[in-house]
């Protein structure tokens, strides 16, 4: 059956609404200090000049260390805004912080459906109560046939935590890591968008550790994407 250019089935319009609500209660009830988000949830092409990109995504986080296994629900939401046709600017809601910053685009195929996309995003982020991440990944979009793209992000950040007892000043650590995820088309304007990130500690002050030092961070989910 073919949809028109522009709409959504209701059906699709239901989950994203649903789903923002229970980002919403998840942003209430999970206040988890110490849960860095590294998920992408977007493409490597960055969104139509003048057009808004909604998006939720429901997730788990793992973390593995030398002192066990962790795993916890979290959420993320946000939007994105084409401001020019090489540049995007991003806004995310997550339940434990928030960031922005823009996407730059550096390569774009002559095509949506063949082709490579090359993007840079680099962000700053919040995790409450007490961290400030600057983080850069690359996004890397293998476009495929029917406007579908499976997307590669390598990323490194740098976080700095404050507040830490008997220091006047943060606390630094480095991470790398990466993602990969699909982008369905379902329609032109709404993507389901499976993705798995992972995120390890390069380095700590002498003293220090994350809850992935020594170990493995990993968050899965399936982001709701809708051209607005």
């Amino acid at each position: 059956m073919d949809i028109p250019a522009g709409s959504v089935p209701v059906s699709a319009r239901g989950v994203v609404r649903t789903l923002a609500r229970v980002l919403a209660c998840s942003v209430a009830l999970l206040p988890l200090a110490g849960c860095y988000s590294f998920s992408n949830f977007g493409r490597a092409r960055v969104v139509d000049q003048g057009h808004v990109e909604a998006w939720v995504a429901p997730e788990a986080l793992m973390a593995t260390s030398g002192s066990g296994m962790s795993i916890r629900p979290i959420g993320d939401m946000g939007v994105r805004y084409g401001l020019t046709r090489s540049v995007e600017l991003d806004a995310r809601l997550t339940s434990v912080g928030g960031a922005l910053g823009p996407k730059l685009q550096l390569l774009r195929a002559p095509s949506r459906s063949s082709g490579l996309d090359l993007a840079l995003a680099p962000a700053l982020s919040f995790t409450y109560p007490d961290k400030v991440a600057a983080e850069l990944p690359l996004l890397f979009g293998i476009n495929l046939p029917h406007r579908n793209q499976l997307v590669l992000a390598p990323r490194v950040a740098y976080l700095e935590r404050f507040g830490v007892p008997g220091f006047d000043r943060p606390v630094s650590f480095m991470f790398v890591g990466g993602s990969l995820g699909f982008a369905w088309s379902v329609t032109p304007s709404f993507t389901l968008m499976p993705e798995l990130s992972f995120l390890t500690q390069l380095y700590a002050e002498p003293g220090f550790n994350s809850n992935v030092g020594g170990g493995l961070g990993m968050q899965g989910g399936i982001g709701f994407l809708y051209d607005l």
